[in-house]
């Protein structure tokens, strides 16, 4: 928080230097003063390497690659396809998207300025926007879990207009995803589309069974 303040000073001091003209930038003599040394940008937070937090964290990095890899995999002719009476593959892929996004609010963690929860869903139905806002979305999390030291896991928050924990949040975030995740599994294999993961297993070499030893 402290570096924060600083490099926002610094940003305030420079502009109204700026602001002030060449002659304000420059030392007696007309010589070019010494600008300040850059403010050091805060360290990223380090990945959690055990409890929760770590446990969650794997999850959902492996969780985020495939649905991302997913939805690169399957046709942009097909994002419009869907079941009767069901979600769109554009409309399930942004589902994911907008609660990725939107629960993250009730961290007071607010979205990407253009992203709007609620009406993410039927925004659009462009490939490269859907895989795009997905992608976006698990690192949105993603940053917010890493910015949630595990102190305030117990720390209460709103859910639905219920009482709940920072801690129960991401765990529903997790299998509310991890829900809709399969269901994306399920339209790409009804679309003749093999998901990555599991064509890149299919394509290794099968192993040979091992001889008894003698």
């Amino acid at each position: 928080m402290k570096r924060t303040v600083a490099y926002l000073v610094f940003c305030v001091l420079v502009g109204a230097i700026l602001a002030a003209g060449p002659s304000a930038a420059l030392a007696q003599g007309g010589t070019p003063a010494s600008a300040p040394p850059p403010a050091a940008k805060p360290a990223a937070a380090a990945p959690p390497s055990a409890g929760f937090r770590a446990d969650f964290l794997a999850d959902w990095d492996d969780m985020a690659k495939k649905a991302v890899s997913l939805a690169e995999a399957i046709p942009a002719e097909k994002y419009t396809w869907r079941p009767e009476g069901a979600r769109s593959v554009s409309e399930i892929f942004l589902h994911i998207a907008n609660g990725n996004f939107g629960l993250m609010q009730a961290l007071g963690i607010q979205p990407p300025a253009g992203v709007t929860p609620g009406t993410l869903e039927k925004s659009t139905s462009d490939k490269a926007k859907v895989v795009e806002l997905l992608r976006q979305s698990f690192e949105h999390v993603r940053q917010a879990l890493l910015n949630t030291p595990d102190a305030d896991l117990d720390k209460p928050v709103k859910l639905f207009g219920h009482a709940s924990t920072v801690h129960n949040l991401f765990y529903i975030m997790g299998t509310h995803q991890h829900e809709h995740f399969g269901l994306t599994i399920a339209y790409a294999r009804v679309n003749g589309v093999v998901p990555p993961w599991t064509a890149e297993r299919q394509a290794q070499p099968a192993r040979q069974p091992e001889k008894p030893k003698q």
